[in-house]
């Protein structure tokens, strides 16, 4: 292995800020400040510039252990998937081109479908965005459901200081699993997508959109990891908020709302808490990390739940055990 391409891979994360399609993109960072300087004001009543400044500049809150940990993870993790990941597995790209050809192999020809591009962006974007959001969400809750995936997970939980950084405080084996999930998803889409439409874009148009993506990090997606609390009010019936999954990453409410974006996958598994009132909450893992861990639960029993919190919320009838 050559030292350039180590050094490299572990200088890429220096360029995150200057990647759109990062969370941690400059212009996701300032429209987060904005939000979260609202967010502050609105719950003490007053605009305070000097102490909102000095609580973001506070050395405590970037300078601790728990922060520490998820600048290494986010290293060490970054330069797995550049050294590793990528020349095993290969990048989204190759997948995408897989599906497109055993699509073309298997049912030959697609339809000569004539859509303008404008109608095939918003297609490939909105099945883009719902599929990629609930594979995350499934994959999430699994997280929390095996105890052999929670092994990996906790080290997430594990953080007692929330910052944007956080988001990449994963063990290296929940990285595996996300590289894995996001490769299929993103092969799968695009590369249906490609097959059916192939005459009419070519494969840098199709695999360059991903609008929803990028307005949901400029929406304080960034706040999801902090200590400001930003309810969507009534919206979080549909939508995941950061005071949501701030109460996900919570010692005392059950570890629930494990959706992203989309709030409709954990109202169906009854997995939802609303924000409601601002409360301040304790983060990280109760001492034994074994009471943080959650049942099992069968795919028989999985699809069970769903049916049950369908009917209910479409006010069908359900039928008694």
């Amino acid at each position: 292995m050559e030292d350039s391409t180590l050094i490299a891979a572990l200088l890429e994360p220096l360029t995150y800020p200057l990647d759109p399609s990062k969370r941690i993109f400059w212009g996701c960072c300032f429209s987060s400040l904005l939000l979260a300087s609202f967010a502050v004001a609105y719950r003490t009543g007053r605009l305070d510039i000097r102490g909102q400044a000095a609580a973001l500049f506070n050395p405590k809150y970037w300078f601790n252990s728990s922060t520490a940990t998820d600048i290494s993870l986010l290293i060490t993790n970054t330069s797995i998937r550049l050294l590793i990941l990528v020349p095993i597995i290969g990048s989204h790209l190759w997948f995408t081109l897989y599906v497109g050809r055993f699509w073309q192999s298997t049912l030959g020809d697609a339809p000569d479908l004539s859509m303008p591009f404008w109608l095939i962006a918003t297609s490939y974007t909105l099945c883009f965005f719902v599929i990629e959001d609930l594979s995350r969400f499934l994959l999430h809750r699994m997280m929390h459901r095996s105890r052999f995936l929670w092994h990996f997970h906790q080290v997430h939980h594990r953080a007692t200081v929330l910052t944007p950084l956080t988001l990449f405080r994963v063990h290296p084996a929940e990285q595996l699993l996300y590289f894995i999930r996001q490769t299929c998803v993103f092969g799968l889409v695009s590369g249906t997508f490609i097959w059916i439409f192939g005459r009419h874009l070519s494969t840098w148009d199709i695999l360059g959109v991903d609008a929803l993506g990028f307005l949901f990090n400029a929406a304080g997606a960034n706040l999801r990891h902090s200590h400001v609390w930003l309810s969507f009010g009534y919206l979080e019936k549909w939508l995941i908020s950061p005071a949501q999954h701030q109460l996900h990453h919570s010692k005392h409410h059950g570890h629930k709302n494990y959706g992203v974006i989309l709030a409709i996958w954990d109202r169906l598994s009854g997995t939802n808490i609303l924000a409601d009132k601002y409360c301040q909450l304790d983060f990280g893992l109760e001492e034994s990390s074994r009471s943080n861990y959650q049942r099992a639960t069968n795919f028989k029993e999985l699809i069970s739940n769903y049916r049950y919190n369908l009917k209910r919320k479409l006010n069908l009838s359900v039928p008694s055990e």
